[in-house]
């Protein structure tokens, strides 16, 4: 396991996208002619909606490069084209879509159906080719397929048509070359069969709809006389997995995915898949990473690598060199006489009035002695890099009450009595939805022309991660994040082109905020030496006995389906199927057992303390098939007899708890 290590905003992204690119046309030339090339795995949604975009740039252009070769390897007859798959799941983009049968409206169908409805699902906005916002999204009813399509008539690529899709049902029928999406799809591994696909199970391809193992993916297809059963030569699962952000993978999270990750290296190996995988990943802010690589990826210590390595000198080395001014400036404010509520409120009135003043002066000398004249178009295109505020919270209900006050009290009252054009605040936090996140980004992007509102952006540590945009270079923190390598990642959004401005703004009877605040310089200084180790235990008790049931249907919906020949193989969904060929004696227990074990110690198989997880192992598949051969009233699908059920996100930590509102309760939602 390769790392990337290199501070933020120093270009790990261009460093792994290079590689990536290499990847991909260095599998053309060794005789891949289809399928996964690479997986990219971020920890946050809001990483893979902004690195979409950048992947989707760079992958097309490779495609344009690609059709201009002559190299038969690269543009040969059945060699499939360089494309994105954008997999994060149904609360960004439909799963499927599928056509209405049986008289049966399908709500997908429908939006797609409807020009304006489907232009939601664009995760790609500026073309690749002509580096122009002519992207609309269109629909092929016929093949079932969502279309980027730019609509400059210019545009290079075949038709239009942008190399990307986005719903998941087409990544598995078109195997795009590159796969980007949140980490938590890796739990699809135990309910998702289509999933084998990716990993380079495939029988042949249906006329119309791509790519089919056993039957055709799209739901709707039912005519098999489409379907055409061939090897496929050339055609594998992925050779190469890149994952962002390498430090978020931690504590029951970081264990879920360590699990899922050995048995997808598993999954590739016994599906004879030749080349070996290559895992890369990055990070700025990582402690003691042989531990995590070894717990995250089942990998002995040594086999951790960190690049770039130290060079001959401290500032200069044969990757980097430091500047000489600085990258960001950091304040700390400690308020005296009133809150910390009060002084970010004061802060955000003070900048954005200052903003506006300087942005109004014309003609006059340069208040500060530079070069650049006010009124000048310069002068604006200096100070738009600094327009919009971004303030980070710690909890919400700050942000909400800094919200109010602003609405009420600096708004409505101060800027309104002095004529000053009221802020435009927008806010970045979990709660809220992709398409508006996607809108609020593609805002902050686009520079503003100085009569345009200045915007005050609300923020929560959702932030901290995947926000590359240029235009902000002022924040504001509301008291300090707990770990250092939140605040590093967090202030790093600022000052990534430009000199960047950080006001650190400390709450005044808080004890560990005056010691930061009196310590600051200092604190500063030494700040990357005091990164935490990331917590993370491959070996929990808790953590197996979340991941077996998973991983346990992915045994049987990757592995052990896949050996069927003659029949419809998502029959081993079902309970009655798998219960039917355990009692023949077609499926055996010991196996499983022997596969998950393999599975989970990856690497590191003679370490002791893999004992007590095969004997969870051991305990926990002899009691799934005690359920499965004693059902009880539970029946249809197989993961129904599982206690507890698999995973369907690796954020799943906890169960559930339904509630439901008794008379009292209908009541008073009623009545409010």
């Amino acid at each position: 396991v390769d790392i990337i290590y290199f501070p933020t905003g120093g270009g790990k992204t261009e460093a792994y996208l290079s590689i990536l690119i290499f990847h991909c046309f260095y599998d053309r030339l060794r005789g891949k002619t289809a399928g996964v090339t690479s997986w990219i795995r971020f920890p946050l949604r809001l990483l893979t909606l902004q690195q979409t975009q950048r992947l989707a740039d760079i992958i097309g252009v490779a495609e344009l490069v690609r059709l201009e070769q002559q190299d038969e390897r690269l543009t040969g007859k059945n060699i499939d084209p360089f494309s994105v798959g954008y997999f994060v799941g149904a609360d960004s983009t439909p799963n499927k879509i599928s056509a209405p049968q049986n008289g049966r409206p399908d709500p997908t169908w429908s939006l797609a159906q409807d020009i304006n409805e489907r232009q939601r699902w664009k995760r790609v906005v500026t073309c690749p080719s002509c580096r122009t916002k002519t992207v609309k999204v269109d629909f092929d009813h016929e093949k079932v397929k969502v279309l980027h399509r730019c609509s400059n008539r210019h545009c290079k690529f075949p038709n239009g048509i942008i190399p990307v899709y986005v719903i998941d049902n087409e990544i598995f029928r078109y195997l795009p070359s590159v796969m980007v999406g949140t980490i938590d799809k890796l739990a699809g591994i135990g309910n998702q069969r289509k999933l084998s696909l990716v990993f380079g199970k495939v029988d042949g391809i249906c006329k119309i709809h791509g790519y089919f193992n056993s039957i055709c993916c799209q739901d709707d297809c039912k005519d098999r006389s489409r379907l055409t059963s061939l090897p496929l030569k050339g055609l594998s699962g992925p050779t190469l997995f890149i994952q962002d952000e390498l430090h978020l993978l931690k504590e029951g999270f970081g264990t879920f995915d360590s699990h899922y990750e050995t048995f997808a290296q598993y999954l590739l190996k016994d599906n004879e898949n030749e080349l070996p995988i290559k895992i890369i990943a990055s990070s700025a802010t990582i402690e003691k990473y042989e531990r995590q690589v070894e717990h995250l990826y089942g990998k002995k210590p040594q086999k951790a690598r960190v690049f770039p390595g130290r060079g001959p000198t401290l500032r200069n080395s044969f990757y980097a060199q430091t500047e000489e001014y600085p990258q960001r400036i950091f304040i700390g404010i400690l308020p005296h006489n009133k809150t910390i509520f009060n002084a970010i409120l004061e802060i955000i009135e003070y900048y954005h009035r200052l903003l506006r003043r300087l942005t109004e002066l014309r003609n006059s000398q340069n208040p500060y002695g530079g070069l650049t004249e006010p009124g000048t178009y310069g002068w604006h295109e200096i100070l738009d890099l600094y327009y919009s505020s971004l303030t980070y919270f710690l909890a919400g209900r700050d942000l909400d009450s800094i919200k109010t006050d602003i609405e009420s009290h600096v708004n409505s009252v101060k800027f309104l009595n002095e004529g000053i054009t009221p802020l435009q605040i927008k806010e970045l936090t979990g709660s809220i939805g992709t398409d508006e996140v996607t809108e609020i980004l593609e805002q902050l992007e686009t520079p503003h022309t100085p009569d345009q509102p200045h915007e005050s952006v609300l923020a929560t540590n959702m932030v901290s991660h995947g926000v590359d945009i240029d235009r902000f270079n002022c924040m504001l923190f509301y008291g300090i994040p707990r770990q250092n390598a939140e605040y590093i990642q967090a202030s790093s959004r600022v000052g990534r082109k430009h000199i960047g401005i950080v006001f650190c703004c400390f709450h005044p009877i808080r004890e560990r905020d005056q010691s930061h605040y009196a310590y600051f310089n200092k604190y500063h200084e030494f700040l990357g030496q005091m990164v935490e180790p990331v917590a993370i235990n491959r070996w929990s008790a808790y953590g197996i006995d979340k991941t077996l049931p998973g991983l346990f249907m992915g045994t049987v919906l990757q592995i052990l389906s896949n050996r069927e020949q003659n029949v419809n193989r998502n029959s081993y969904y079902m309970l009655e199927k798998v219960n039917q060929m355990y009692q023949n004696g077609q499926i055996d227990k010991n196996e499983i057992k022997t596969i998950l074990k393999d599975a989970f110690k990856a690497g590191i198989p003679n370490d002791e303390r893999n004992v007590v997880i095969e004997n969870k192992i051991n305990q926990a598949v002899d009691f799934y098939f005690d359920s499965i051969s004693n059902p009880g009233t539970e029946a249809g699908f197989l993961s129904n007899a599982l206690i507890p059920k698999p995973m369907r996100s690796l954020r799943d930590v906890d169960d559930p708890i339904i509630i439901e509102l008794d008379r009292l309760g209908e009541q008073w939602g009623n009545t409010n």
